[in-house]
């Protein structure tokens, strides 16, 4: 089943950033527990339009991160609806 995903390189790039945007939030996660350099949510916003919508949003409940900034809810459910409107317009979804 994976394999079948892997050949097919705009499931592979979905599947990759996803991923990516998942241990992103992993990590602005523990750099906020250490007080540390933090990631701006611009970053989040772009990763979600670029596909990484549904790494952000598993990342968000599994980190317990972010879940109660409502402005960053909105941000991301914005860039859920922009990167959809992308895939139609890109023609990956009819």
């Amino acid at each position: 089943m994976w394999f079948g995903l892997i050949k097919d390189p705009v499931w592979t790039y979905l599947l990759l950033i996803n991923a990516g945007s998942f241990l992103l939030m992993g990590l602005d996660k523990v750099r906020a527990k250490l007080d540390s350099g933090r990631i701006p949510e611009m970053w989040f916003f772009a990763i979600s339009v670029a596909g990484g919508v549904v790494g952000v949003v598993l990342g968000m409940f599994a980190f317990h991160h972010k879940t109660s900034k409502t402005s960053f809810q909105a941000k991301i459910a914005l860039a859920a609806v922009l990167s959809v409107v992308m895939l139609f317009v890109l023609g990956l979804i009819p």
